[in-house]
C-alpha cells in the first residue's frame, strides 16, 4: 500500500476528523466506537507517515535510524548507510 493509499483510508475511517478534538475531548467525550475510530485513523495516518519517511530514505539512498523513547514515541532521523547496508541497494525505483 502506498501512503496516499493509506490516508484516503484514515479519512474513510475518520470522515467526522475526530482527531482534530482536543485531548481533553477524545478522553471525556468520544464513545468506545468513536475511540476505535479515532485511534483507526490515527494509526493510519502514521503508517503512512512511515512509508513516506521510507520512500524519502530510498530516493536518497539513506537509512533510517529510530529510536524508542517511551511505548508510544521515537526519534527518527535519516543517516548515511552503514557499509553492509549500502551495498543492498538495487537501482532505486522511480
Amino acid at each position: 500500500m502506498n501512503p496516499e493509499y493509506l490516508e484516503e483510508l484514515a479519512q474513510r475511517a475518520d470522515p467526522n476528523q475526530l482527531w482534530r478534538l482536543s485531548g481533553i475531548d477524545q478522553r471525556d467525550k468520544l464513545t468506545p466506537d468513536q475511540r476505535m475510530q479515532l485511534d483507526t485513523a490515527v494509526a493510519l495516518r502514521r503508517y503512512a507517515s512511515h512509508l513516506e519517511e521510507l520512500r524519502a530514505a530510498l530516493l536518497a539512498k539513506k537509512s533510517v535510524l529510530i529510536t524508542p523513547l517511551s511505548p508510544n514515541s521515537s526519534a527518527r532521523r535519516q543517516i548515511e548507510s552503514p557499509p553492509d547496508h549500502a551495498k543492498l541497494y538495487r537501482e532505486t525505483p522511480r
